[in-house]
C-alpha cells in the first residue's frame, strides 16, 4: 500500500514537472515570436502547451503571461504607438471581454481545442499570403475587427494576427505596429484577467503555470530585442510558419482524436 502511495506521488510529481517544463519552454518561444513581430505569443505556444493542459486552463495561462511581455513591448516602443488611432479600437475591444468569458464558460474544452488548432494554422496561412497594398481597412471595420479580436482573444488566446493584418494594411512601421497592437492588448488582457478572477478561472494550476511563465517569457523578450534584427528576416519567418503549422495540425488532429 505505502509503495502504491509513493508511486502515485512520484508519478504526480512528474506530470507536473513536465507541465511547467514544457510550458515554460513554450512561453519562451511564444515571446521570442511576440516581441519579434508584436502578435503571436498564444500563436507559438499553444501548439505545445495543449499538448500537456487543459485547453481552458492553457488560455488564462496565455492571456495572464502575455501581459508582461506587452507592457515591455509598450514601455519599448512608447514613442511610436499612435495613441489617438487606437482609442477606439481599444474601446471596442473592451467590449468583446464580457463575450469571450461567457464563450470560454460555455465551449466544450475539446471543441476548443480544435478551434483553437485551426485559428493557429489559418492565422499563419492568411498572414503567409497577405498583401497589405490589396486591402483598404476603413475606420469602421477596424472598429468591428477590433470587437471581434477582443472576443476571440478573451476566449482562444489567439486574435493578434487579424489586428496586425490591420496594422499593416494602415503602412504602420515595425515599432509602430509591435507597441501600438500591445497598448491594445494590454488593456484587453488585462479586463480579461479580472473577469478570469470573476468567473473562477485562477486554480492551483493556473498560480503555479502563470509564476512559472513569467521568467520565460522576459527571457524571450529580452533574447529577441538583442537578436531579431540580427537574424535573416525571410528566413526566420519561414521557420517559424513552419514549426507553428506543424505543431498546430498535432494539436488539431489530437482534438479530433479525443473527439472521436
Amino acid at each position: 500500500m505505502i509503495n502504491y502511495q509513493r508511486s502515485d506521488v512520484y508519478k504526480l510529481l512528474i506530470d507536473l514537472l513536465n507541465e511547467i517544463l514544457i510550458t515554460a519552454a513554450s512561453l519562451l518561444f511564444g515571446s521570442f515570436v511576440l516581441s519579434s513581430a508584436g502578435f503571436g505569443l498564444g500563436l507559438a505556444a499553444f501548439p505545445f502547451i495543449l499538448l500537456i493542459v487543459e485547453p481552458k486552463t492553457a488560455v488564462v495561462v496565455v492571456n495572464t503571461v502575455s501581459m508582461v511581455v506587452f507592457g515591455l513591448l509598450v514601455f519599448q516602443n512608447r514613442h511610436k504607438i499612435k495613441y489617438k488611432e487606437m482609442t477606439i479600437p481599444i474601446s471596442a475591444g473592451l467590449l468583446g471581454v464580457p463575450v469571450g468569458l461567457f464563450f470560454l464558460d460555455l465551449i466544450n474544452p475539446n471543441v476548443l481545442s480544435i478551434v483553437i488548432a485551426v485559428l493557429i494554422v489559418a492565422s499563419v496561412v492568411f498572414t503567409t499570403f497577405f498583401k497589405s497594398e490589396s486591402v483598404e481597412i476603413p475606420p469602421s471595420l477596424f472598429t468591428l475587427l477590433s470587437f471581434l479580436v477582443g472576443v476571440v482573444t478573451v476566449s482562444t488566446g489567439i486574435g493578434g494576427p487579424l489586428m496586425a493584418m490591420v496594422a499593416v494594411a494602415k503602412d504602420w512601421k515595425r515599432d509602430t505596429i509591435r507597441g501600438s497592437l500591445a497598448l491594445y492588448q494590454i488593456f484587453v488582457k488585462g479586463v480579461s484577467v479580472v473577469g478570469y478572477f470573476a468567473t473562477q478561472r485562477f486554480d492551483s494550476d493556473v498560480f503555479t503555470l502563470t509564476a512559472v511563465g513569467v521568467f520565460p517569457t522576459v527571457i524571450g523578450f529580452l533574447f529577441a530585442s538583442a537578436f531579431v534584427n540580427r537574424i535573416q528576416e525571410g528566413l526566420y519567418r519561414k521557420l517559424i510558419r513552419a514549426i507553428i503549422i506543424t505543431a498546430g495540425m498535432t494539436v488539431l488532429v489530437k482534438a479530433v482524436l479525443q473527439i472521436a
